[in-house]
């Protein structure tokens, strides 16, 4: 009995102590801490609330937690403070003013079981200004209208205090002499610069938008005024350029994968000597503010035009934005040049931006509405915004004017491969500018979001017309486009269609693409079509065979083509032969290109068949990764020898040397080089260089 009595005695003890020392049973090791809200956000100076939940599976001896703070980018009091501490709850206390935004972590830990805790992470979100259209160089200058507007972006202000506006020079209030600020607003503010460049420092001023909220937080743009009417210097050619001209230019603006198209066009005159005395200019970036009708400024502008015919072009409008472009001048006759190849390169901002496009010399007596032709053809190229995405956008027509009134509009149309069936379209041009040939004109355009688009149209001649949107790519309206409208026939017989041309394409759809080749038509108003096209799309070159049937409507001048090779044959509006174009052209792939015929006399070509001096350039561009080409070269017995102007993706270069061998075969195609096509009618050469990596992209030599 003993024996038994002092076992269940230890067994007993035993218990006691394994219960004590807890043995999987203690109520405390199975807390759980939780916090609400497990994580925020707040501006700087505000509050976040944070609670805690103290939970068991067994009986809890304390529910209370106690708090604490840390961070990543912060020190003591500059992470803020954790007040209204209780067991359970606790505010957080961003601090007012911290230099930069920042996280910190509030950790609520168990009382009962100090290994136990939650944390909530907190954003502090400081106060950011950002001068939003920031600028490295201001044309000094004076007019009417010649200023800029600045705004400012305040970020994670509470108080949405906004901002003040000064203007200083190493440091000191340097107005008038740097310049004038004016009808300051927390947001915006104007500024003009002095009519002449000022003496260092005033030369260089700081414009400095500065918080309410927080007076430690601001922001600069320290830009250098120069003299728009020197910028470009002296090239000694200036009378080179002499009277009145149009230039129409399409490009990107910002860096790729995340860039957005941009449309410019400009007329202006140049009296020979490197003055500007007069012009418009108009700007569409697609998705920000466009202008048209800018009054371009005489004192801040100029150019200059060098002994090889390549030249620079300052164009400063009222809104005080500088245009800096580089041009190569053709098309002489009595020493003043009719036409040119022409880039963009934004230098005046940190946004990098690139374009390039056609010069034209403009014939004012066709600034009247009962000037121009009653008949035209019509190529329009640009991005319509459907469903949030960016697609290319191809059109080519034909369409009758009288008193301003477009009617008997015919078209096809191509936006994103999406093939728009022949329609009808129409349109006004209800006046034209006297003293600059530009017209405020509307078009009933066929697409995703149809519905009137606003186009300003630039006059060339009575034969030629620009024109160019100025509408944004939002989504809300039509397609955002440029191109050109040629004179045409009322009628079309026959004799309306050459036995040979040479064409070149280029569009966008899932990849950039460029097309080159020949087509030979058997005659007709009906008959069959044969030829060879190269085609370089993404990065992939490929010959292509064009074999099949056409039909010329007598009417319209519409070219349908039905293939029976292995390429997709365009369709084409044909038109009066003038400035190499005898037809426009869209695709009906999923390229979405346009492109122009150009006939092509009947001969036996070869490396003798073009020779003299040329320019050439890249025209519009719808790759991202295409450059922005202007140039001279000297063609002689297939050597070629230039110098060009080029605007890339990575940056601006002038006066490169280029060369190339040239290799014409008997239908005049051939090559450049090794990876190249080329293409000639003995006037025009066309090139697409087909290396890998290389940009989809033709290039047009002309004389």
């Amino acid at each position: 009995m003993r024996k038994s009595s002092s076992l269940f005695l230890a067994c007993s003890v035993l218990c006691a102590v394994v219960l004590l020392a807890g043995c999987g049973s203690n109520p405390n090791s199975s807390i759980v801490v939780t916090l609400s809200p497990s994580s925020a956000q707040v501006d700087q100076g505000g509050t976040v609330n944070v609670s805690a939940t103290v939970t068991s599976t067994g009986t809890i001896t304390n529910q209370n937690v106690t708090w604490s703070l840390s961070g990543a980018g912060c020190r003591s009091t500059s992470c803020g403070s954790v007040t209204n501490q209780t067991g359970f709850s606790a505010t957080y206390n961003a601090p007012a003013s911290p230099p930069s935004s920042f996280a910190v972590s509030i950790m609520a830990t168990s009382v009962a079981n100090p290994s136990k805790f939650a944390t909530t992470i907190v954003n502090v979100q400081a106060i950011t200004v950002s001068i939003q259209n920031a600028v490295t160089e201001l044309a000094a200058g004076s007019g009417r209208y010649y200023f800029t507007n600045f705004s400012a972006s305040v970020q994670n202000d509470p108080a949405n205090g906004g901002v003040t506006w000064t203007l200083t020079a190493n440091g000191k209030a340097c107005s008038p002499a740097c310049g004038t600020i004016s009808t300051p607003t927390i947001y915006y503010v104007q500024y003009a610069p002095p009519a002449t460049v000022p003496a260092a420092p005033a030369n260089t001023p700081t414009l400095t938008a500065t918080s309410i909220s927080d007076p430690s937080k601001s922001d600069n743009d320290t830009f250098t005024i120069f003299d728009g009417t020197a910028a470009c210097g002296t090239g000694g050619n200036e009378s080179l350029l002499n009277g009145q001209y149009a230039a129409v230019l399409q490009g990107w603006t910002g860096s790729a994968p995340n860039s957005t198209p941009l449309l410019f066009g400009a007329t202006f005159t140049a009296d020979g000597t490197g003055k500007i005395t007069g012009g418009v200019d108009q700007f569409n970036p697609f998705v920000k503010e466009s202008y048209t009708n800018a009054s371009i400024q005489p004192s801040g502008s100029s150019y200059s035009v060098g002994p090889d015919n390549r030249g620079c072009l300052t164009l400063t409008d009222m809104t005080l934005t500088t245009y800096t472009l580089h041009f190569s001048l053709g098309g002489i006759s009595s020493g003043v040049a009719s036409k040119g190849d022409i880039i963009y390169f934004n230098q005046q901002s940190a946004i990098p931006s690139r374009a390039s496009g056609i010069l034209r010399k403009q014939d004012p007596s066709a600034f009247s509405l009962s000037a121009l032709a009653t008949n035209y053809a019509l190529a329009l190229d640009g991005w319509e915004t459907s469903n949030g995405s960016l697609k290319h956008y191809a059109l080519a027509g034909a369409f009758a004017l009288n008193a301003g009134n477009i009617s008997n509009g015919v078209c096809d149309a191509n936006a994103g491969g999406h093939v728009l069936n022949s329609g009808g379209f129409w349109g006004t041009i209800p006046s034209i500018a006297t003293a600059d040939g530009t017209a405020d004109a509307t078009l009933q355009l066929p697409g995703a979001n149809p519905g009137m688009s606003r186009l300003t149209a630039y006059i060339i001649n009575s034969s030629e017309l620009f024109f160019i949107s100025f509408d944004l790519g939002d989504g809300t309206g039509g397609p955002i486009v440029a191109g050109r409208a040629i004179a045409s026939s009322a009628s079309f017989t026959s004799s309306s269609l050459s036995p040979n041309y040479i064409f070149r394409f280029t569009g966008n759809s899932s990849g950039a693409t460029a097309a080159l080749g020949v087509a030979s038509f058997s005659g007709g108003l009906a008959g069959t079509v044969s030829g060879t096209m190269d085609q370089y799309a993404v990065g992939a070159a490929s010959n292509q065979s064009l074999n099949g049937s056409y039909n010329l409507d007598s009417s319209t001048g519409r070219l349908s083509m039905a293939g029976a090779g292995n390429a997709t044959l365009p369709v084409c509006y044909m038109a009066t032969p003038a400035d190499g174009v005898s037809a426009f052209c869209v695709s009906t792939d999923a390229n979405a290109s346009t492109g122009v015929f150009d006939t092509q006399p009947v001969a036996t070509y070869g490396v003798n068949s073009l020779s003299g001096n040329f320019i050439f350039g890249t025209n519009a561009m719808n790759d991202t990764a295409a450059s922005g080409l202007s140039g001279v070269a000297t063609i002689s017995s297939g050597s070629l020898q230039g110098t060009q102007d080029a605007g890339t993706p990575t940056g601006f270069t002038l006066g490169s040397a280029i060369s190339a061998a040239l290799s014409i075969h008997n239908d005049g195609t051939g090559s450049g080089g090794p990876n190249t096509v080329a293409v000639t009618n003995g006037t025009v050469l066309y090139v697409i260089d087909e290396s890998s990596g290389a940009a989809a992209e033709v290039q047009v030599f002309e004389q």
